[in-house]
């Protein structure tokens, strides 16, 4: 007979997993201490998601969803395309990484640590490179759009962001605002001594 699925016991373990791979990392956290978080047992939780990585993702994608339509509703009330870049620069590198105890740490953690050839289970790294260039159409000027009319450029950002990650979670958060005005410069295509 097949096991019934309740509503809460699933959440009560995305909520013990998402305060253990905040807490702990991805790693370091494990399907018993997840399971005894949750109040249940560890057959149990592979009743509901058939891996640690399945219960990240189904935490990561929606968490990271939340953060960016945040940094986007931000950014949309900035006067003037220079404010708007440095602000989503800023909002990938610097807050979404530090944001719920570093919990971005935890995809880089995974995937980090997942067999080679593995593959991804969902296809995250698409819809947010896409969620990117789409914010940073609306926020260039005209003149500058093209600088992001496929997924490239959103690609070179989102990877410059898994490496802020990793060094949010070890305490290393130089330099970040000169970076994102680096950047802010050159995505405009201030090159002169007055962009600076």
């Amino acid at each position: 007979m097949p096991q019934v699925k309740k509503a809460e016991v699933r959440e009560a373990i995305l909520a013990a997993a998402f305060s253990a791979f905040s807490e702990k990392g991805y790693s370091a956290t494990t399907m018993t201490e997840i399971a005894r978080q949750a109040g249940t047992t560890v057959a149990n939780l592979y009743v509901y998601f058939d891996s640690k990585l399945i219960i990240l993702y189904e935490l990561y994608q929606p968490w990271l969803m939340k953060q960016l339509d945040a940094l986007r509703a931000e950014v949309v009330l900035l006067s003037n395309p220079k404010k708007k870049i440095r602000r989503i620069l800023t909002g990938l590198w610097a807050d979404i990484p530090a944001s719920d105890q570093a919990f971005a740490n935890a995809l880089i953690d995974a995937l980090a640590s997942a067999p080679p050839n593995m593959g991804k289970p969902v296809k995250l790294l698409d819809s947010v490179e896409g969620f990117l260039t789409r914010l940073l159409r609306e926020s260039l000027p005209p003149e500058r759009a093209e600088v992001a009319r496929d997924d490239l450029i959103s690609h070179v950002i989102w990877m410059a962001f898994d490496g802020f990650v990793i060094n949010h979670r070890i305490g290393d958060v130089r330099d970040i605002e000169r970076i994102a005005a680096l950047m802010t410069d050159l995505l405009l295509g201030d090159t002169g001594p007055k962009a600076r």
